[in-house]
């Protein structure tokens, strides 16, 4: 007899109770896996029930789960205390730990997965953009609870029986996402966003860095856009959270920003959005194919672009215009409901700024023009001076003058305008353009002191 068989006939029993106890173990945890996905909607009611997490009402129709910890889900609604309904879920799953819900320990990073399909989300955050309705009002922070425990970087969320960071992966398919936050004097305005046909991946961790990637078919709210793209990192290691994130808005529409510019063109914009979490400051490029603004059509327009504080500001904006070049700079003020823009011109077609062709010359501008809802103050004001040309077949060596437009009027006033002709100077106190059409007023020939009418 060898020795192994020796082996196992000496202790023939043993072997046994271990061959059954190995093969015993996994069918017991199989079999505790399938008992907890039958008691899906068990757990579920009991999470509800003891949760400090997500106040309020949560419903569900339809629970299942697989042995392994994944659970499905239909019609999963959550109001807020105040009736605000905060999330509609027709279809979604997740995954949680089995071993936290053994233990009825369900917590923050119970859940490692969570996805969803055709859902609403509706985020409200307070003015230092923190979540609000995550924990119930008045509820005292865990570091309230131990004043003497240093605070950890980090946002922390509410778990069961402690305070816990929040640890995920999320994929939000086909679904609308609105966020609204109250804003403040010193850091921003009000905002509110509305993100239609998202589509959202992400892994969170609270504790460490958020990465989130976003695309969205449709965007309004604060302002308007056709498209939506955002993707990037959020880092709450920070004693602050902070912002590196790429943002572009496609289509934007700076109409609805509602700071009194009538525009119907739509923009591109696109940049870095970093800074602090309650404080965001964006850097880009924005672009117009075409821009219309009273009586000035621009063709082409790129420029940079910041943003910080309720403030839009655009600056080294070159575009074309009559014919010729401007550089130019501008403002949106969301908290004034105002908006502004410089610019200086070269070369530019004389005809096609009067749309007349009895006016031929090259002119060099400066614009101004600024508007301010809050104060119900509107203008428009610049100088500008031409090359040799010629008003119907009239010549003259240059063009001078100032205009002004005050309010809400279609009327351009010109004044000190002079036109420098090899006779002498032509000086008139004013002409005027009204709806495209050039209205001149008497016109002097002065050569030294004395003026004579030619017009």
């Amino acid at each position: 007899m060898s020795i192994i068989n020796k082996f196992m006939h000496k202790h023939k029993r043993w072997l046994k109770g271990g061959l059954v106890l190995f093969l015993a173990v996994p069918v017991i945890a199989y079999g505790f896996l399938l008992f907890l996905s039958y008691r899906a909607a068990d757990i579920f009611n009991y999470v509800a029930e003891h949760r400090q997490l997500f106040p309020g009402t949560v419903t569900v129709e339809r629970l299942s789960a697989t042995p392994l910890g994944t659970v499905s889900f239909e019609n999963l609604s959550w109001t807020s205390p105040e009736g605000v309904l905060l999330a509609e879920i027709p279809v979604g799953e997740f995954h949680i730990k089995p071993l936290d819900v053994l233990l009825r320990h369900v917590g923050t990073r119970s859940i490692t997965y969570l996805r969803t399909e055709g859902a609403y989300l509706h985020l409200i955050l307070d003015e230092n953009m923190e979540l609000k309705g995550f924990r119930p009002e008045g509820e005292p922070r865990a570091e309230e609870k131990k004043e003497k425990k240093k605070k950890e970087p980090g946002l922390s969320m509410v778990g069961l029986k402690s305070e816990r960071p929040f640890k995920c992966q999320i994929e939000f398919k086909g679904g609308t996402i609105e966020a609204e936050a109250p804003g403040n004097k010193k850091t921003s305005p009000r905002r509110h966003f509305v993100i239609g046909h998202a589509d959202l991946t992400g892994k969170i961790n609270t504790r460490d860095k958020m990465h989130l990637n976003i695309t969205g078919g449709q965007f309004s709210g604060t302002v308007e856009a056709g498209a939506f793209y955002l993707t990037g990192n959020v880092d709450f290691a920070q004693e602050v959270p902070t912002y590196d994130l790429f943002l572009k808005l496609a289509d934007c529409n700076p109409e609805s920003l509602d700071v009194g510019m009538k525009l119907k063109d739509f923009a591109t914009v696109e940049g870095r959005l970093t800074g602090q979490l309650p404080q965001p400051v964006f850097d880009g490029k924005v672009s117009f194919k075409e821009l219309n603004l009273p009586a000035l059509k621009f063709t082409e327009v790129q420029g940079d672009c910041h943003y910080e504080a309720g403030r839009f500001t655009a600056h080294d904006v070159g575009a074309n215009i009559f014919g010729g070049t401007v550089e130019a700079k501008g403002y949106f003020d969301l908290e004034e409901k105002a908006w502004g823009l410089d610019l200086h011109g070269e070369g530019l077609k004389g005809s096609a700024a009067v749309r007349s062709k009895s006016l031929q010359c090259r002119v060099a501008l400066n614009l101004h023009m600024e508007e301010n809802r809050l104060r119900k103050t509107k203008s428009t004001r610049g100088d500008f001076r031409s090359g040799a040309g010629s008003y119907r077949l009239i010549p003259f060596n240059s063009l001078s003058g100032r205009f002004e437009q005050e309010g809400w009027s279609k009327k351009i006033t010109f004044r000190d305008a002079v036109i420098s002709l090899a006779t002498g100077d032509v000086m008139t106190d004013a002409f005027s353009i009204e709806k495209g059409q050039l209205t001149l007023d008497p016109v002097y020939l002065r050569e030294g002191e004395k003026s004579l009418r030619i017009w």
